[in-house]
């Protein structure tokens, strides 16, 4: 089944995601849409008959270390190659604005 889109879906799809269109973008983005909707259409016609579904063989969970604290035996090394130290913790540089 064919499906294809025009200007009022188009207009009506951006509202709904939330994404602002300029008036003279509105053709091309139908155009996109159509196009990806023709594509599909495309894949939905494939005979794959016989073709195993895809499934993800995972055969078991991966080993997890017991959360468990514990002292570093080489805390002061590891002090020693920090950039800077204030008291017993590493000061790292403020990725944000917020306070």
């Amino acid at each position: 089944m064919k499906m294809s889109v025009d200007k009022e879906i188009t207009l009506r799809m951006a509202r709904a995601a939330q994404i602002r269109v300029a008036p003279d973008d509105v053709d091309h983005m139908k155009d996109s849409i159509n196009d990806i909707l023709d594509f599909c259409a495309l894949v939905g016609d494939l005979d794959c008959t016989g073709t195993p579904d895809f499934t993800w063989k995972m055969k078991k969970r991966p080993d997890r270390r017991p959360d468990v604290r514990g002292d570093w035996a080489d805390r002061d090394r590891f002090k020693s190659e920090a950039p800077t130290i204030e008291g017993d913790f590493f000061r790292v540089p403020r990725i944000s604005s917020e306070a």
